[in-house]
């Protein structure tokens, strides 16, 4: 799948304007190269709305005028979750799924064990709960993510 930046969705074209030269800085200061196979990748990535697999991405790239190759998907993706501007959430499986996370508020997720459907959710008290536990035990938080496992209402309708 290739694109032409000025062919992409406005909002994803402005986030990819606006979080671009927040990861150059980020590859600058790691010594790690600033190309424009990364550059592919993280627009890639950005127009994307679901939690997908760095296999699935890979595929998208494979061939065309954007291709990038799997190595440097992985490699792009890694670089971008230790940024901050993706996120990892791993199934039972423990295979990775990946989100943009960049202008998107926090959330958690549920997964469905049986069609392996995402669902979304943020609680405020759930947030104020970790805050509470991190002040107790004087831990400052960086990241966190909770992750629920169990049967979405579709699946358990069709049973």
């Amino acid at each position: 799948m290739s694109f032409d930046e000025q062919e992409l969705p406005e909002e994803v074209r402005q986030s990819v304007e606006e979080a671009w030269p927040l990861f150059v800085d980020f590859l600058k200061k790691k010594d790690a190269r600033v190309t424009q196979a990364r550059k592919i990748v993280l627009t890639q990535v950005f127009s994307r709305h679901d939690h997908f697999c760095a296999d699935d991405l890979a595929a998208e790239l494979s061939s065309g005028q954007n291709h990038v190759s799997r190595g440097t998907v992985y490699r792009t993706l890694a670089l971008m979750e230790e940024s901050g501007l993706v996120r990892v959430i791993r199934d039972t499986d423990v295979h990775a799924h990946y989100e943009h996370t960049y202008n998107h508020p926090h959330h958690e997720h549920m997964i469905c064990d049986k069609c392996g459907g995402f669902i979304e959710f943020s609680d405020g008290k759930l947030v104020e709960l970790i805050e509470k536990a991190c002040e107790n035990k004087n831990f400052k938080e960086r990241n966190h993510r909770v992750v629920i496992f169990g049967t979405c209402e579709n699946c358990i309708k069709s049973d």
